[in-house]
């Protein structure tokens, strides 16, 4: 099954490697370009968008393929050209597989629509309750195909809720996310890692199988999206992956028995702490000055961190940290069993969040 991950990782690195310049330059042609706002953006000059459709693509197409292959063996045996070590190791997981092909379609179609309005956002502007609308729209859809959290709840109904919110929640915490060159992709990469690893720990290869395709198109991705960036994914981008990631989460299957443990609760919140805070705390203070959470600003944490004196890459490259400090806690959790090695994960997690409180203190102080 590693030969299996890692040809998807490599599948999807090369085609975002591939689809990422191609794209910029079919936005450049095209005038598809975010142009610099001095009230909202850390950009000095016209940047191309689009890279959110090499990164959907560079996902999708080789676990569209992986599928494909996996269904064909199946029904047909293994082709000739097929390699051998690669079928003896997913054979065993061939009737997984055709069991889950409702769901994965279903989370691909809901991939597809946030995509393309991001697209249309990204073009247009739609508003942010029209773009609510729609989110709200396909995480419902998945909840009613069975993508919800069940493992703790004895009611469908509570357990779709709250897969709604956390599926439109966390969609949006990755959107705002996204406000400085190599932010919300880096920090993507760093949460699809540590959630990989997770699931390899765990042996959940179908989760894992879903990360690697996207942790190689971020990968491909990110050379071109650092300061200073060449290309931005723009929301068709950062909805994606903010959606992709959430809805594996809720996939993920955190149970271990009756045994007494708050992992299934914690590691959620863990992995993703960093996109929450930024997203709580950046609509607190919107609305605390009487503003929309969706109108855009520079009140996010990377911009309080430059109000502190680092520039904006070291501003990014401190989140990336802070989220590697935290996602490592996440990791501890299934590498270091029983209650020490989750005390360590939660107190390492909370300390590091309460360094970024402190650091913020000082701003006001």
């Amino acid at each position: 099954m590693w030969t299996a991950l890692i040809l998807l990782f490599l599948a999807s690195l090369v085609l975002s490697l591939v689809f990422t310049p191609v794209v910029r330059r079919s936005a450049v042609r095209v005038g598809f370009l975010d142009r610099p706002d001095l009230d909202r953006k850390t950009h000095s000059h016209p940047t191309p968008y689009g890279g959110g459709i090499a990164i959907f693509l560079a996902t999708v197409v080789p676990l569209a393929a992986a599928v494909a292959a996996a269904v064909w063996c199946r029904g047909y045996g293994r082709p000739a050209w097929f390699p051998a070590n690669v079928y003896t190791a997913v054979a065993v997981h061939l009737p997984g597989i055709a069991a889950k092909l409702p769901q994965l379609a279903a989370v691909i179609v809901g991939g597809t629509v946030l995509v393309l309005m991001g697209l249309v956002d990204d073009r247009r502007r739609l508003g942010p309750f029209v773009k609510l609308a729609v989110q709200l729209a396909v995480a419902i859809a998945l909840a009613l195909a069975g993508v919800r959290v069940t493992a703790f709840l004895q009611s469908d109904l509570l357990g779709g809720v709250l897969s709604v919110l956390w599926i439109v929640g966390i969609t949006n915490a990755f959107n705002f996310l996204d406000n400085m060159d190599g932010l919300s992709a880096g920090v993507a990469f760093i949460v699809a890692a540590a959630f990989l690893a997770a699931a390899l720990a765990s042996n959940q290869l179908f989760i894992a199988a879903a990360l690697a395709p996207l942790l190689g198109a971020v990968g491909g991705f990110l050379p071109w999206n650092l300061a200073p960036a060449r290309i931005f994914m723009g929301d068709a981008g950062s909805l994606f992956l903010g959606y992709w990631l959430s809805v594996l989460s809720v996939l993920f299957t955190f149970y271990e028995g009756p045994s007494v443990s708050f992992r299934p609760f914690a590691l959620p919140l863990i992995i993703f702490a960093v996109p929450i805070y930024d997203a709580v705390t950046v609509t607190i203070i919107r609305l605390r000055e009487g503003r929309s959470p969706f109108s855009g600003d520079r009140r996010h944490l990377s911009h309080r961190l430059v109000e502190l004196g680092l520039s904006n890459r070291l501003a990014v490259g401190a989140i990336h940290l802070l989220t590697f400090g935290i996602a490592l806690a996440g990791v501890m959790l299934y590498l270091v069993k029983g209650p020490f090695g989750e005390a360590v994960a939660l107190v390492q997690t909370l300390a590091l969040l309460a360094l970024v409180v402190v650091l913020e203190r000082a701003i006001r102080s």
